[in-house]
């Protein structure tokens, strides 16, 4: 039984991750509609775990003219970890590895909040940008990280 109402529990906490990442992408792409060009706007998401806290990452972008990927902004959600000193680190990174953008956090994101931070960065599609999301967990003995990944 009590497995069961875990399982009913962690549907639900998913399926409220979801409405609000998907919330969050609806706003930034009706911003980005109201924009006059001839790009289509696209939303990623990813997540990774470790020891209980997960990371949610979302990005929005333009498939540019010139072949370009226009990255416009980046965000996350820390869901499960009430601690208050999680650190996040955001970056933008061409296939070999070199940040195009990057966004550190201080060690005070607390547990439960969402940021998005603008990017409004015009990567080649040559590079093959992606997103790389890496938190440490504030948890009690060694912090635990893992990392999530969006290739545009």
């Amino acid at each position: 039984m009590t497995s069961q109402r875990n399982h009913h529990q962690a549907v639900a906490v998913r399926r409220k991750r979801i409405l609000r990442t998907a919330s969050i992408a609806a706003i930034g792409l009706a911003v980005m509609a109201g924009a006059t060009t001839t790009t289509s706007a696209a939303s990623k998401y990813s997540s990774c775990s470790s020891r209980g806290g997960i990371l949610s990452i979302g990005t929005e972008y333009n498939l540019a003219g010139q072949n370009t990927v226009w990255v416009t902004n980046a965000g996350f959600t820390i869901e499960r970890n009430g601690g208050h000193h999680n650190n996040v680190y955001l970056a933008v990174r061409k296939s070999d590895g070199r940040d195009v953008w990057a966004w550190p956090s201080k060690d005070n994101v607390r547990g439960g909040q969402t940021r998005t931070e603008k990017v409004h960065k015009r990567i080649p599609r040559s590079h093959r940008p992606y997103l790389k999301g890496h938190p440490t967990f504030d948890v009690l003995g060694p912090d635990p990280s893992c990392a999530a990944y969006i290739t545009y």
